[in-house]
């Protein structure tokens, strides 16, 4: 691998906490853009409460906090804007206009500027005002009603998932479209901004149930479920009649292609029918004996890993899924983006910065100022 980074020499402020915001600019550091992140004075971002899950949204950033409620605070966003290639703000709609550090007030003088907004349901529109974490956009987007339904459990309260996929998923949409936005200022000149949300990002999960909730008396879509084992469950995916050939072979139930209810087309309805069938076979043998078989025949298939045991797993081990990273909470492991290159290296930073770290480093290299101005802006309480 080389030592430059693909995204070397691009900059990014970074304006976004929590999740989705965050996440996505720790993928363009680890990709090699300079992410300098503003945080507000005081607390910071709100994540910090939990310094590993900080850091391990945070690692490789530069961290400054400014007030941007004041006019001298929002004079140094704006050198920082000026300075960039790359914004990335999840604010409420409405709040970055309130600093004056929105893009319609940048992008005139910073025509080359990708500026990503990631908001719960969109910068304009109804439903624009309206507050939103993972949860909120789970539960609009139609994604854990669809999620109940597949697991047919008789439970008609919906089941909210712990999982924050909405911040992930949407972090990870908002990188590419930035992806997208670069390679289009190459041949425009222009940069551009991206309005993307969470909502609409967690909708992309279901699109097979947006297609039959357009068609009437609809078949069911997905609901694989777990096979029990001697000792735990694994996980089949029979989708194709490849699979199915190879899982009467390796249960050695020759009879099953001719059972009229596991024909193409009608596993699903017979869902629970067809897993007791395996379980016959799995029941016998343990987690391990059933992964191995099932492999052997080419049987999509896994057991459930539990979060602690992925850091021993041996295809992650091989392919570098973690990075040791080093703060005052001790040396833990975070996860590298899942991508990688065949000639650069992309693996992110062994450190998250503390609260405005950075601060002096920002403004004397990012905005040439001197060491007596940036003193008075402590003192008068406008950075930290």
């Amino acid at each position: 691998m080389v030592g430059t980074k693909p995204l070397a020499g691009l900059k990014v402020a970074d304006f976004s906490m929590v999740y989705a915001g965050p996440i996505c600019a720790r993928m363009l550091s680890d990709n090699g853009a300079e992410v300098t992140k503003i945080e507000p004075l005081g607390m910071g971002d709100t994540v910090r409460a939990n310094s590993r899950i900080f850091s391990h949204f945070n690692a490789g950033k530069k961290s400054i906090q400014i007030d941007l409620s004041d006019s001298r605070g929002q004079s140094l966003a704006h050198g920082l804007i000026d300075d960039a290639d790359i914004v990335i703000e999840n604010y409420r709609p409405g709040v970055m206009a309130r600093f004056g550090l929105d893009y319609a007030a940048v992008k005139e003088r910073c025509p080359k500027l990708v500026y990503c907004s990631i908001s719960g349901f969109g910068q304009t529109g109804p439903d624009s005002q309206r507050a939103a974490y993972a949860p909120i956009a789970h539960a609009a987007s139609g994604y854990d009603i669809s999620h109940m339904r597949a697991q047919q459990d008789g439970n008609p309260r919906p089941a909210a998932s712990g999982i924050m996929i909405a911040d992930m998923l949407t972090g990870a949409y908002a990188f590419g479209a930035i992806q997208t936005a670069l390679l289009g200022r190459v041949s425009s000149g222009l940069g551009d901004h991206i309005d993307i949300t969470m909502a609409e990002s967690t909708m992309m999960l279901i699109p097979g149930q947006q297609q039959m909730a357009q068609v009437a008396d609809p078949p069911q879509v997905g609901g694989f479920q777990p096979v029990a084992t001697s000792d735990g469950f694994v996980m089949l995916c029979i989708v194709s009649e490849k699979n199915f050939d190879g899982l009467c072979s390796a249960i050695e139930r020759a009879d099953m292609r001719e059972d009229e209810r596991f024909a193409r087309g009608k596993r699903f309805l017979n869902m629970g029918e067809f897993v007791a069938e395996i379980e016959i076979w799995s029941s016998q043998r343990t987690i391990a004996e059933c992964e191995a078989i099932l492999n052997q025949h080419g049987v999509p298939c896994s057991r459930f890993n539990a979060p602690e045991e992925l850091f021993a797993q041996p295809q992650l081990q091989h392919r570098g899924a973690f990075q040791t990273l080093r703060d005052d909470d001790g040396d833990y492991l975070i996860q590298n983006v899942p991508f990688q290159f065949e000639s650069f290296d992309n693996s992110t930073a062994q450190q998250a910065p503390s609260p405005g770290e950075h601060t002096d480093w920002v403004l004397q290299h990012q905005l040439n100022m001197e060491p007596a101005n940036i003193a008075q802006l402590r003192e008068t309480g406008i950075v930290e």
